[in-house]
């Protein structure tokens, strides 16, 4: 007995080892698809690992099983090749796409625009780490491969083995499917509070980037459906509850409005500050020559030399006017920092410039300036008119009078928004302010500005520029070294955003203002309400990383890397330049220009609250799907990303409550975007938004 028991154990290992022995070409290309994925993963998500890879299993178990049905080893290896190329492409593409965005992890809705992918960059920022490994992979792959195909022994073709593997990708296939369903069982458009509970990090490291890939197929074809509540509760929801009046509501009433979208703009663009920004000016120009330690220039010589090199960004930045919000956050890509900015929320799920160009959406500043006070709104962007469907949207949902883009704007039509040039913005406010300002009647304009756009390289027409930074020699180290380099190329590009600024404030300054009776009543510049923000960071080539020193999600003040600029200049009103230093976001913005007109609305429609009042706002972001505040950051609430050393249970629970709120809104803002819910309603919207502003009665009079 024990004999045959012996006997039968040989038998088993020999099949195993035969089988082994002539499926060499399998067991190398799971081996190298799996080094490949692991090293896309590693360079995205800085962990060598996936915690979900389930999904890329039954992928690679599918590409194995159906090898087995071909007859000999060269077309096996044929199968094995194109998918370890396909595999090799398809990460890359997902590995430039994450690179370049900053951090972006792939969704479903980013299919929307592949129209604008490849303009979105001046060039492709190739990982040397992926690109090395997966390489070397292949090719030892390829090599090898070539090598034992001659040597391996040929299976028999046996009945049995074709049901065998027959059952085994049936099983496969099922795995497949139930486990794509099972990821996304919990997605509900309508109850957003799994998005704060989930256990996954919001990385490829989760499911991998094949099998983030194919799920997010999945979940955006079969689980994206958003179900609409009956009318009468989104209505009861729209109009629950109203904004509350602040030490600052109607400071601006009756004023002109600008809004000043800078792109990549961040404050180390202009100002020095060692602990804040220690690889920024105060790093460069406090090195010292290799032959003495003493400084190059004391702080106050570097000062002088920044007012010099940025005079009207410190011109808004010192104002007495000016309002600087010092706590103010960004993290989305640009087209969504501008809707929100414009409307104070964003769907989830959707990118709105291409699925929702044409919807009605009243509470926009646009919409809510014209049918409020019959102020025209016009959009100034120096990028193409079709980037991101603006020539659409701005001027259909938004409800802009006119959108003017490079093509209109004297720029070289060939070259306009080409890769390798950024148009300027100082040519575009020279040639368009005083479209953009007119000084015979009220006016709403927003401005998008590209020139800081990255990445950051040489530009012929920025070499002006070049040259102002050279002659002071601000940059002596930058040779050799490529964020140093990429950090002096985005100074001289923010150089002509200051320019710009220049350009504007002058014609405001100089230009008469009419009121409504024909007279002259000062100047523009005393009747107009300018906001200048940035966008998102200079994520770039790192750059925003180099200059504060942020690498990694363990180090002190994490959240550092995303406080960009906002600076609101309220007329000439001697304000005493305040700085509000609580925590701000994009989603503030559009509240807190609504609170300085002195406007009352319905806040259940803004994400966020005005800058003056005590309540403070949690950030999320539709691009990096982050929850952020300044001492938080989170895909879930489970496993916290940052945690400031400041941040008690206490805080973390009342960010939590904040969360589920937002995402309260989030959900009753998708079903208004899906249904075109304001479509037939826009005069009830009107008439409640006239009544929350009508003059309240006075009491006295009545009285007499």
């Amino acid at each position: 007995m024990k004999e045959v028991t012996i006997k039968r154990l040989r038998t088993v290992r020999n099949k195993l080892l035969f089988f082994v022995k002539a499926n060499y070409l399998m067991i190398g290309y799971v081996l190298t698809a799996t080094l490949i994925e692991l090293t896309a993963i590693a360079v995205t998500s800085r962990r060598f690992y996936m915690t979900e890879p389930w999904l890329f299993i039954t992928f690679l178990a599918m590409v194995s099983l159906i090898s087995l049905y071909l007859p000999g080893h060269r077309s096996r290896y044929g199968l094995f090749v194109a998918a370890v190329v396909l595999h090799m492409i398809a990460d890359m593409f997902f590995v430039v796409v994450f690179d370049s965005t900053g951090g972006t992890v792939f969704d479903y809705a980013m299919l929307n625009l592949r129209t604008d992918a490849m303009a979105i960059v001046e060039r492709l920022p190739l990982s040397f780490t992926y690109v090395f490994v997966s390489v070397i992979a292949a090719a030892l792959y390829f090599t090898f491969g070539k090598y034992y195909m001659r040597k391996m022994p040929v299976m028999p073709r046996k009945r049995t083995t074709a049901i065998v593997t027959a059952a085994l990708l049936a099983v496969t296939l099922s795995g497949n499917v139930f486990m794509a369903y099972y990821g996304n069982r919990d997605s509900n458009s309508n109850d957003l509070t799994y998005r704060l509970y989930r256990m996954e990090n919001g990385t490829y490291s989760n499911k991998g980037v094949i099998g983030n890939f194919y799920n997010e197929l999945v979940r955006g074809t079969f689980f994206s459906e958003i179900k609409i509540d009956s009318p009468q509760e989104l209505e009861r929801f729209i109009y629950a509850e109203t904004t509350s009046e602040t030490d600052y509501t109607g400071l601006a009433e009756g004023y002109n409005v600008v809004t000043v979208l800078c792109e990549s703009f961040e404050w180390f663009s202009f100002i020095c500050d060692p602990e804040r920004y220690p690889n920024g000016f105060a790093e460069l120009l406090a090195a010292s020559d290799g032959e003495t330690d003493a400084p190059r220039m004391t702080e106050q010589e570097l000062n002088k030399i920044l007012h010099k090199l940025y005079p009207n960004l410190y011109r808004m930045y010192e104002n007495n006017s000016t309002i600087v919000l010092d706590n103010a956050h960004a993290l989305e890509k640009t087209d969504i920092s501008e809707n929100k900015s414009i409307l104070g929320n964003y769907p989830l799920y959707e990118y709105i410039n291409y699925s929702y160009p044409y919807n009605s959406i009243p509470y926009s500043m646009p919409n809510l300036m014209k049918n409020l006070y019959g102020v025209e709104s016009n959009s100034f962007h120096n990028g193409t008119n079709t980037f991101y469907n603006r020539n659409v949207h701005h001027t259909n949902a938004l409800g802009f009078n006119s959108f003017t883009s490079s093509e209109a704007m004297g720029f070289d039509t060939d070259n306009a928004g080409s890769l390798g040039e950024r148009n300027l913005d100082s040519v575009m406010m020279e040639n368009c302010k005083a479209d953009m300002f007119p000084a015979n009647r009220r006016f709403n304009t927003f401005i998008t500005t590209i020139t800081m756009h990255g990445q950051f390289a040489y530009r012929s027409n920025l070499e002006q520029y070049y040259a102002k930074l050279d002659a002071f020699d601000l940059f002596p180290y930058r040779e050799g070294d490529d964020e140093a380099t990429a950090l002096y190329y985005y100074c001289a590009a923010a150089m002509d955003f200051d320019k710009a600024i220049g350009i504007m404030l002058d014609y405001l300054e100089n230009t008469d203002y009419i009121d409504a009776d024909g007279n002259i009543d000062g100047k523009l510049a005393d009747h107009t309400l300018i906001t200048m923000f940035g966008d998102h960071n200079a994520y770039y080539q790192g750059v925003s990383n180099y200059a504060k020193n942020i690498y990694a999600y363990d180090v002190p003040d994490y959240c550092e890397l995303y406080r960009t600029p906002v600076m609101i200049k309220v007329g000439t009103r001697d304000l005493g330049n305040p700085v509000v230093r609580k925590f701000t976001c994009l989603t503030d913005i559009y509240p807190t220009i609504l609170d300085l007109l002195g406007v009352k609305a319905f806040s259940n429609l803004m994400y966020g609250r005005s800058a003056f009042c005590d309540d403070v706002s949690v950030l999320y972001s539709r691009a990096y799907d982050k929850f952020v505040t300044d001492k938080l950051y989170f895909n879930t609430i489970n496993s916290l990303i940052y945690k400031a050393a400041d941040a008690d249970a206490e805080y973390v629970k009342d960010v939590e409550t904040r969360a589920l709120a937002l995402l309260d809104k989030i959900s009753v803002v998708n079903q208004i975007f899906a249904s075109d819910f304001f479509d037939g309603r826009e005069e009830i919207f009107y008439a409640r938004l006239k009544e929350l502003n009508a003059p309240e009665p006075n009491t006295a009079t009545e009285n007499t």
